[in-house]
């Protein structure tokens, strides 16, 4: 039963192919449940180092709108939600999403096995999301909306496993192994509440044709391991653009997907998000025990660009990212890059 709970609705579609769909479905730019994201970003794309915000990985499920899920193949509990919604947003499309990731810091210098008070402590943050989204896709000349909740739950400390992950992927490459890791930080477990709301302007051929998008967004976490307010931007230009909300790095709240996708389109992109941060226990450290820690900054940006290829069933984003320094003393701005491949069914 619980199989089924998961596999049709938004795990099963990896097993299948567009090359496999019948022609009812091949001819139909519809999603029928939605759309599955893999994202892995690291400082190694394009930068060549291995500090701070060193690797992120992160799998999203997202449906497509829920009233929808009125076929027999769709469990259940899911077809009694969608008919439980219906008549609460009568104007809005409401999807639920479901998130698995990891993000892994270090300090610069990772030969060492001393505690390195005037650097970053070594952290991992393991977690799992349930993100509920309501999108108001509106006619010509109104402006849609994107409104996304997400609680993630997860663990920072040794139970992350950042240690297994970087230091293991290290043997496979055959690189040098992080040596300071005993001195992690200690295991706590983390509830962030997060809140974001989009909007999206956009120019009169942007989906037909060559076209732009201006994508605005505000919002904020709340949580032991995070709490910031958050306020950025995207603009993208190209080719017949997906009527999505953009594509993000990993953070919360980041992933969209389209109700209709065309069969190719192309687009540059850049982005742009500042939070005023409150608390980042991965810099300050655990809450209820001594542990590494440093002074962070109060307000951090992320300065995004890059480029995306997309068909109906398939999309593969890469951007470069820097981000301004998060702590007192960091040498400098990081680097990283970010690919993510999604696809839609």
């Amino acid at each position: 039963m619980r199989t089924r709970l998961l596999g049709p609705a938004l795990l099963a579609p990896l097993l299948a192919s567009g090359l496999l769909a019948d022609d009812s479905i091949e001819h139909d730019a519809r999603l029928r449940f939605g759309s599955i994201s893999l994202y892995t970003e690291n400082d190694k794309f394009f930068a060549g180092t291995d500090r701070n915000y060193t690797n992120g990985f992160k799998l999203t499920a997202l449906s497509s709108d829920l009233r929808a899920f009125n076929s027999p193949e769709v469990p259940r509990p899911l077809r009694a939600l969608a008919d439980a919604l219906d008549p609460l947003f009568p104007t809005a499309t409401p999807k639920l999403g479901l998130s698995l990731g990891q993000n892994i810091y270090t300090p610069e210098d990772t030969q060492t096995t001393a505690y390195q008070p005037a650097d970053r402590p070594y952290a991992a943050w393991l977690y799992l999301g349930v993100m509920f989204q309501l999108h108001r896709d509106l006619p010509p000349g109104q402006i849609d909306t994107l409104d996304t909740w997400e609680v993630q739950l997860g663990v920072v400390g040794p139970a992350a496993l950042g240690e297994q992950v970087q230091n293991g992927f290290h043997r496979i490459i055959n690189a040098d192994t992080a040596k300071g890791w005993d001195q992690q930080l200690h295991n706590e477990p983390g509830l962030n509440l997060i809140y974001e709301r989009k909007w999206r302007f956009e120019t009169a051929g942007a989906r037909t044709g060559w076209g732009a998008d201006l994508i605005p967004h505000a919002g904020f976490s709340i949580g032991n391991i995070f709490t910031y307010a958050n306020a950025g931007g995207s603009l993208r230009y190209g080719y017949k653009l997906p009527a999505d909300f953009g594509t993000n790095l990993i953070r919360p709240s980041g992933d969209s997907n389209a109700g209709r996708r065309e069969k190719f389109g192309v687009w540059l992109f850049g982005s742009v998000d500042g939070r005023a941060v409150a608390r980042d226990l991965t810099l300050d450290g655990n809450t209820f025990r001594d542990s590494p820690s440093i002074d962070k900054k109060p307000f951090v940006a992320d300065l995004v660009g890059g480029v995306a290829l997309g068909t109906r069933h398939w999309q593969l984003t890469y951007a470069q990212a820097l981000r301004t320094k998060e702590f007192e003393g960091q040498s400098d701005e990081q680097v990283f890059g970010s690919l993510s491949l999604s696809y839609f069914y």
